[in-house]
């Protein structure tokens, strides 16, 4: 007969303080994952000296588990922490994925955004171009990528967003904020499918493993908003046409209505106003899908 330990009659460990700190920072960072806080607020609000929390971050950040904010030098959760928790829960929307991929003849991705940064969750599916999105991509959330994040954002979260690559031209402010408000009346984006969108977009995954916006990544990104049309809006959706998309994107809400990811079907090849439209369609069905799975 095995005799096995009774945990009652167990002496309690002791705890390792410089460990509870860290959960401490950690748990703060959890309780308001879009959020930024100061060296300052952290320090206060866990009563832990600046020597210590900056010793803490800095070692955090380091491993991706915080993400350090080069403008502000404030900190959020980082994608490092996803790669750690739940591994396969990340997958527990592959099914939806894999349907809308075969549905659609072209690559499903699920994406989350974790502080500055937008990173692929799972993916499913081939485009016919070849071009594909992997797991564990990160971008950096920088105008004007991440729309289906940014459109449903208080106007101050949308003003940063696009101040990020500098100040834009009256052109380039006119074009978003049209585009922001279409994208909030129709519910999804659509990426235009471009040699500047191909180019910027290998820069911009190649540039930082962290997917941390930086002078580099607002530079291309503005060349990107300078060259390119922004986003396609109804009103330019000839019937008798075809239009190269790369991607059409659909925003998931939390249960405060805060867009917390985002699924993306992404076709990289020329659709009719026709094709456009049912693909549209089935990515915010699937958005409703993963937003209520019980529904």
């Amino acid at each position: 007969m095995i005799r096995t330990v009774d945990a009652v009659q167990t002496p309690r460990q002791p705890t390792s303080p410089p460990t509870e700190r860290v959960v401490a920072i950690m748990r703060l960072l959890a309780s308001q994952p879009t959020h930024a806080f100061s060296l300052a607020e952290i320090t206060r609000e866990l009563s832990i000296s600046r020597a210590t929390g900056h010793a803490i971050l800095t070692t955090l950040a380091a491993h991706h588990w915080v993400v350090r904010d080069i403008a502000t030098a404030a900190y959020s959760w980082g994608p490092g922490i996803a790669s750690l928790a739940q591994p396969s829960g990340d997958r527990v929307f592959h099914g939806i994925l894999q349907q809308l991929a075969d549905s659609t003849a072209a690559q499903a991705f699920l994406a989350r955004r974790e502080g500055n940064a937008i990173v692929v969750l799972d993916s499913a599916g081939e485009s016919a171009s070849g071009i594909r999105i992997e797991r564990g991509l990160r971008m950096p959330l920088v105008a004007p990528f991440g729309r289906d994040y940014i459109a449903w954002s208080p106007a101050s979260a949308r003003r940063a967003w696009l101040e990020g690559i500098g100040k834009p031209s009256a052109a380039l402010s006119r074009r978003i904020t049209a585009v922001l408000s279409e994208i909030r009346q129709r519910g999804y984006t659509v990426e235009r499918l471009s040699r500047e969108y191909l180019q910027v977009y290998t820069a911009l995954r190649a540039l930082r493993g962290d997917g941390e916006p930086d002078a580099i990544t607002a530079h291309l990104a503005r060349a990107f908003a300078d060259l390119t049309v922004i986003d396609v809006l109804d009103s330019e959706l000839a019937e008798n046409e075809t239009h190269s998309i790369a991607t059409i994107s659909a925003p998931i809400f939390d249960d405060d209505g805060v867009v917390t990811m985002s699924i993306s079907a992404a076709p990289f090849t020329e659709l009719s106003a026709a094709d456009l439209a049912r693909l549209r369609e089935q990515v915010c069905a699937a958005a409703r899908r993963i937003a209520n799975p019980t529904s």
